[in-house]
């Protein structure tokens, strides 16, 4: 049954995407200053496309159209009681602003559903991505490259749009553009400028539009227990656990991190994936804070005092803010098994302790908080300059001005 609806969602693809949409994109004339913003799962607002749209609607620019194109309802909605510019897909305002667009920005490769490919297919396409991966992507994935490579596999990516190439893509360093980008994803063009999301670690206070789509009340109840002297100790594992998550299977007890908690006033902060469905124990616990799994991570990155993951690409932002990270990498051998490895050595790129039960992240969290040893500073910096070009909150900046002057050729205003 499911080849058979494949095979008829392709026939569905091959006749409307192709045979009516594509031909009517080259019919249509482009507007030459029309952007659109696709985030990422059916255009949540988070990540880095939130945060280059979120730093073009404060310049105000006259010279340019742009909207946030979404899927979700209620996202269109919040934008449109902020007064910023958001279109709902699909409608007909947002199927003939993807037959304009000059520009298209996502950060990831799957925004092209509901034919929104076919209808931009002559715009530019910027590719922000959504981390400096310690994981296999794109490429670098036997299988995906297997698929590319052979002619039935590159007949199914034609079919769904997958073999484009991107226009631009952003990177944050050139060692990561080297080892990893220029293999793992096919780009006409690749620059270092950082990532827009991490523009919040420079900044001294976060305003209304950083916290869109953010858990503002969790958020809220981290910054009043920090101001009466707690740590606040985030939590935010990966997904594609082979063995469930740190919870389920064990390695984590509620009730001994709670103890462990009061004793050393802390505040736990667990953030899920947004693929992992959690579980409901925690509330029963008044300092553990389970932050809403589908927002936006990043302002809770900028009040959390300590990061404790572990192959999550996460560690990499936080490395700007410059503040401790424990790594708790539970599963490694059955994890290993499931991805095939690492980009990298594990132990070489993580600045941090590797801890393996719950004994040992509580002896390192002493160390960190009661202690206040920092072991791994110079581990931490080291791999910061490895992983970033720019410290310096303007990545923004940079991917506007070459987007304005390569696309647009828009002088600034």
């Amino acid at each position: 049954m499911k080849i058979i609806r494949l095979f008829f969602k392709n026939i569905k693809i091959l006749l409307l995407g192709w045979g009516i949409i594509f031909p009517l994109s080259f019919i249509v004339p482009q507007k030459k200053n029309l952007l659109l913003f696709i985030g990422k799962n059916e255009g949540g607002f988070f990540d880095n496309v939130k945060f280059l749209y979120l730093y073009l609607c404060r310049l105000g620019q006259n010279s340019v159209e742009y909207y946030f194109l979404t899927e979700k309802k209620h996202i269109y909605e919040i934008l449109k009681r902020h007064n910023l510019p958001a279109v709902l897909h699909p409608t007909p305002k947002s199927i003939y602003l993807l037959l304009r667009a000059r520009v298209l920005v996502s950060s990831s490769t799957k925004w092209k559903k509901k034919y929104k490919y076919h209808l931009s297919h002559r715009a530019k396409k910027v590719q922000l991505w959504h981390g400096i991966p310690l994981k296999k992507i794109g490429m670098l994935i036997p299988k995906v490259a297997k698929c590319h490579n052979s002619p039935a596999g590159r007949l199914y990516n034609a079919i769904r749009g997958k073999n484009h190439i991107h226009d631009l893509f952003v990177s944050t360093s050139e060692f990561f553009t080297s080892n990893v980008f220029a293999k793992a994803m096919r780009a006409k063009k690749i620059i270092e400028t950082g990532y827009p999301r991490n523009d919040v670690f420079f900044k001294e206070q976060l305003d209304e539009y950083d916290l869109i789509e953010a858990d503002v009340k969790s958020i809220s109840r981290i910054n009043k227990l920090r101001r009466d002297g707690f740590k606040a100790v985030l939590y935010a594992p990966t997904y594609g656990d082979p063995v469930g998550n740190a919870i389920k299977s064990g390695p984590l007890n509620l009730n001994e991190l709670s103890q462990f908690a009061k004793k050393h006033k802390l505040i736990f902060v667990l953030k899920f994936h947004p693929s992992i469905h959690c579980v409901d124990e925690f509330k029963s616990f008044d300092n553990i804070i389970i932050y809403d799994r589908t927002k936006d991570i990043q302002p809770l990155l900028k009040v959390s005092d300590i990061l404790i993951t572990d192959y999550s690409s996460v560690y990499m932002d936080y490395l700007l803010l410059d503040r401790p990270i424990i790594f708790f990498p539970y599963n490694y051998k059955e994890y290993m098994e499931v991805q095939g490895g690492l980009l990298f050595d594990y132990d070489s790129m993580t600045p941090g302790p590797k801890c393996y039960s719950l004994d040992q992240l509580q002896e390192s969290l002493i160390n960190c908080v009661v202690n206040q040893t920092d072991e791994f500073s110079e581990k931490r910096k080291e791999i910061r300059k490895l992983a970033f070009k720019y410290q310096d909150g303007k990545a923004s900046e940079r991917i506007w001005d070459f987007i304005r002057k390569e696309y647009l050729k828009i002088l600034p205003e």
